[in-house]
């Protein structure tokens, strides 16, 4: 038996509520996103728990709460499989919390301060802050966003939250000589300049194992994704990972549809999500 749980990615729509200028995800939204109901994808998921037990699904976007009947694929989801949402919290967590146990249940909150006022995200981390993963939330170091992140995070260390910063990357975050530098991603130039907010910056984005800041590369190593994680596009389209988007290893509503049965080489210079997979 495998001792590793499988991990699903789930890019469940690309659409959004939100328009984070920082964001090419909303920019790609389509209408081929599958628009199964909550029996169709629970006979699918279903079928993955026949195949290999509780799984970890981790839900994203695009914002997946405007995915239709969300909270109620959770609810089922959640009674076989572990499921962490990636969101930008704008619905109520009053609709699945305390309804489905902690165990099973996890959300990964992401702060934008140009949609949400920062107390009703408090108010609405606070009130999950048992759920909330790993007791962290995601804060993009935008340019008009830097000055504040010294408050949020101490605001936020109140309740017992982290704030994990995230510089802005294109391909990746830019270093250059130890320090972190932010990419305008819509113009392809550096615009950080101001040297209390590079100051911010290098001080509170993170870095894990070296490979979310470009310091260690995959290449050529072997690496579980793929048969112990895989990401799910919005068609249904399945990958060995978020780098590996354009070789499909098949569609999730296929019945015939597996998992890779050994670890494969990675062939990329760059990992930013899926590095806890690679073996060293």
């Amino acid at each position: 038996m495998n001792k590793h749980p499988r991990v699903f990615g789930w890019t469940i729509s690309y659409k959004c509520n939100f328009r984070c200028p920082y964001c090419f995800v909303w920019r790609d939204a389509s209408e081929k996103d599958l628009q199964l109901s909550v029996n169709e994808w629970l006979v699918i998921w279903n079928r993955i728990y026949e195949l290999y037990g509780k799984c970890v699904i981790c839900i994203s976007g695009g914002e997946p709460s405007y995915y239709p009947d969300f909270c109620e694929i959770v609810k089922e989801l959640s009674k076989k499989h572990e499921c962490v949402i990636c969101t930008n919290f704008s619905w109520n967590p009053e609709k699945l919390i305390p309804v489905i146990p902690v165990d099973n249940l996890k959300i990964f909150a992401t702060f934008h301060p140009s949609f949400m006022k920062f107390e009703d995200f408090y108010k609405k981390v606070e009130y999950s802050k048992d759920y909330i993963q790993n007791s962290q939330i995601s804060y993009v170091a935008y340019k008009s966003q830097i000055e504040k992140i010294p408050f949020y995070k101490k605001e936020l260390k109140k309740i017992g939250i982290d704030m994990l910063v995230q510089p802005l990357r294109d391909e990746g975050f830019v270093i250059d000589n130890n320090e972190v530098k932010n990419t305008d991603i819509s113009k392809g130039q550096k615009i950080i300049n101001n040297k209390e907010e590079k100051k911010i910056i290098t001080e509170n984005a993170f870095d894990l194992d070296g490979y979310r800041l470009g310091l260690k590369s995959p290449k050529g190593k072997l690496c579980r994704s793929g048969m112990d994680l895989a990401s799910i596009w919005p068609d249904g389209t399945v990958s060995r990972c978020t780098r590996y988007k354009d070789k499909v290893l098949g569609n999730i509503t296929d019945i015939n549809f597996k998992l890779l049965d050994r670890p494969m080489i990675c062939e990329k210079d760059l990992c930013t999500i899926e590095y806890r997979m690679i073996i060293e």
